[in-house]
């Protein structure tokens, strides 16, 4: 009897040595993978914050580029420079042209090199042929520019023709490509599936074919001063947009001169001297002197 005991006793002993064992081992391996869990997942967090810190950086260093864009613009325009420059660039643009994607920088360089005397106005014109990635291209920029205002509006514009293929080709991934501006994307595709921003579109559309825009890019070189207005056709080197600007001042000061020597009682030169000294090229009187 007392045999039997012992042996019940000792097999108790082993059934729980060896549970308690099991109890350990799986103690052991559900602590070692908890572990390993946030072991991972703390590795995980620091690279995407990496990421993200990245990602916020890279998008930093686009919206420095249009420093001189205001954040906010009355009627919400889309303009690059000082809002009281006494010149404005009034373009005419469809983001599949490559003669626009051309002009983009020259256009950008007059502003920034300008000391505040010129801005430059972003207007719509899809054409027709490169829809419909020139359209979706144009309300995606109008829906981006919602959430990240009036200077997001030009960096966009600079990516899309970086990454468009051009010629209707469009963006290979352009919510991708809005996506890694900083956009909600939430935000975004509800204005993407409002049509809101279309109305503005077609209003820059009717607005370039009322002045003769058949093409792009077409420009309007306007002297906010004296309403005097200058078409420009086509990708044209900085110097053409330049000639007309200093003819226009030209003319200006001519006029203001004129008046002047009128009050006083002075001849007039009809803009001569203000010609050689801002333009540099003689006047007519100096043409029609014989040579010596």
């Amino acid at each position: 009897m007392k045999s039997s005991i012992k042996a019940h006793l000792i097999t108790l002993a082993s059934a729980v040595a060896v549970s308690q064992l099991v109890t350990l081992g799986l103690f052991w391996t559900s602590g070692q993978a908890y572990l390993d869990r946030k072991i991972t997942a703390g590795i995980e967090k620091g690279v995407f914050a990496k990421e993200r810190a990245e990602k916020q950086a890279w998008v930093d260093v686009q919206f420095a580029r249009y420093g001189r864009a205001a954040d906010q613009v009355p009627n919400d325009a889309r303009v690059y420079g000082d809002l009281k420059a006494r010149f404005t660039l009034a373009e005419f643009s469809d983001l599949e042209c490559p003669f626009c994607k051309r002009l983009h920088p020259s256009l950008k360089e007059i502003v920034d090199k300008s000391n505040g005397a010129v801005n430059w106005q972003w207007r719509h014109m899809p054409l027709g042929f490169h829809n419909p990635a020139a359209t979706d291209e144009a309300i995606a920029t109008e829906c981006y520019a919602e959430q990240k205002g009036n200077r997001g509006f030009w960096v966009i514009l600079d990516q899309i023709f970086e990454e468009s293929a051009g010629n209707g080709g469009g963006v290979k991934d352009l919510p991708g490509l809005v996506s890694r501006l900083g956009a909600d994307m939430k935000v975004f595709n509800q204005c993407i599936s409002s049509g809101k921003v279309k109305d503005r579109i077609a209003d820059h559309i009717r607005m370039g074919e009322k002045i003769g825009a058949t093409g792009t890019p077409a420009t309007i070189v306007i002297d906010n001063l004296t309403g005097e207005k200058e078409f420009v056709s086509g990708a044209q080197p900085i110097s053409a947009f330049v000639t007309i600007m200093k003819r226009m001042l030209a003319a200006e000061q001519a006029a203001a001169k004129a008046e002047a020597d009128k009050a006083q009682g002075k001849p007039q030169d009809e803009g001569d001297e203000v010609s050689r000294k801002i333009l540099g090229f003689g006047s007519a009187a100096d043409s029609a002197q014989p040579a010596k």
